[in-house]
């Protein structure tokens, strides 16, 4: 028999429970937020049709597809973000209210080459607006990403918002475009490189790298500014975002001492939907990049406050003769909403106490002959060291219920 190859494949990963309780809280925190925010959730499968994926957001971002044929002879792919099923999902579905607010967190697959920070598969929650071409729809999702920063203990969190409108006063082409998304990792060379490509000298293409530093706001700026006016935020008239689909206001989230990486992105992609189903819808999205928030979180101490295990409470079993006992205890702690658990073998009491200890669980129950024959059960509040002994009916006294 073959022996199976026991890890992930590159670029791929398990998370341990440490890393899975991480995802999770950011996950819980987000969905807060959207709720709060009025976005409703919002899932779409991981499979979709090449014809669904292909030419929307641009050659680059369409070579990293997982792409291949089913049993049915279907091409089909691995979804490459949430954006292009959110506007298939629009486009077969029209009779939605709109606006249209959702919500969607959920894994999304690219054939990136690994490196720190980056993954094959990884995570992505997205909010987005269809139907409405109000500058108020970008300050909602603007202000809904940054309500999400400061709950998880970013103070320092700002969006950088431009205009691709800008763009069209010098006469960039989608790619010259793409490559000047590039200056934050690798200055202007890329894009003075391919304008240079495209025709112009090199001198001709400075002046121009110049003249976008400079560029005042548009007037649609204008007026989204005064709309975030008290919320972090500033304007980067070379912020250029490297996907096809997006047609005028674009945003970037940064956070400071995290190497000028962005933690996020959107803006408005108002044709994207109409290039599905022919209708005419505006749209504007942001994306979060899981793996990078919980890195950045990381870098800050954020996650101080999360408990290293879900159980709270274990209860001991000294042997069988006692598990009745045991049992009981559990189950009426659980009936209050205490998450607890039960040591699964008989073991020495020490063994059971490391065990709660290793997983990070405050109370250990320990219930043995000479507790029972007194009806009552002794407590030891493992960060602290001391031990109570209480009352089997006190019991739901000393844990607050």
């Amino acid at each position: 028999m073959r022996k199976a190859n026991l890890q992930p494949l590159k670029g791929f990963r398990d998370f341990l429970p440490d890393q899975a309780r991480k995802k999770e809280f950011v996950l819980n925190t987000l969905k807060e937020v959207f709720s709060c925010w009025g976005f409703e959730p919002l899932e779409t499968p991981a499979l979709e049709y090449t014809s669904t994926l292909l030419g929307k957001s641009g050659l680059e971002t369409e070579k990293l597809i997982y792409k291949f044929k089913d049993q049915g002879g279907r091409e089909i792919g691995l979804r490459y973000d949430l954006t292009i099923p959110l506007a298939r999902f629009i486009a077969a579905n029209q009779n939605l209210n709109l606006p249209f607010k959702r919500y969607q967190i959920q894994p999304v697959w690219r054939a990136d080459k690994p490196q720190a920070g980056r993954f094959r598969e990884f995570w992505q929650a997205d909010i987005d607006i269809i139907g409405s071409k109000s500058n108020l729809s970008d300050a909602e999702i603007i202000k809904c990403a940054l309500g999400v920063m400061a709950k998880l203990g970013f103070k320092e969190a700002q969006m950088v918002i431009n205009d691709r409108e800008i763009f069209k006063n010098y006469g960039l082409s989608l790619k010259s475009i793409i490559e000047l998304d590039k200056k934050e990792k690798e200055g202007p060379k890329p894009f003075l490189a391919q304008l240079i490509k495209e025709g112009k000298t090199g001198k001709e293409a400075q002046e121009i790298f110049e003249k976008i530093t400079r560029a005042k706001k548009t007037k649609s700026l204008e007026e989204l500014f005064s709309l975030v006016n008290g919320y972090q935020v500033s304007f980067d008239p070379s912020l250029a975002r490297g996907l096809d689909y997006y047609t005028s206001i674009i945003f970037e989230l940064r956070v400071p001492g995290y190497d000028n990486l962005s933690l996020g992105g959107g803006g408005r992609y108002d044709n994207l939907i109409k290039q599905l189903s022919g209708k005419d819808l505006p749209a504007v999205g942001f994306s979060f990049g899981i793996d990078r928030l919980i890195e950045a979180m990381e870098k800050k101490g954020l996650f101080k406050n999360i408990k290293t295990s879900p159980s709270q409470v274990l209860i001991t079993v000294f042997s069988k003769d006692y598990l009745e006992n045991s049992l009981k205890i559990l189950s009426l702690l659980r009936k209050q909403g205490i998450a607890s658990e039960i040591y699964l073998d008989e073991g020495k009491l020490d063994k059971q106490i490391k065990y709660a200890d290793k997983k990070g669980i405050k109370y250990v129950v320990i219930l043995g002959p000479d507790e029972i024959k007194k009806n009552e059960v002794t407590i030891k509040d493992l960060s602290s060291g001391r031990q109570s002994t209480v009352a089997l009916d006190k019991i739901n006294q000393f844990f607050g219920f």
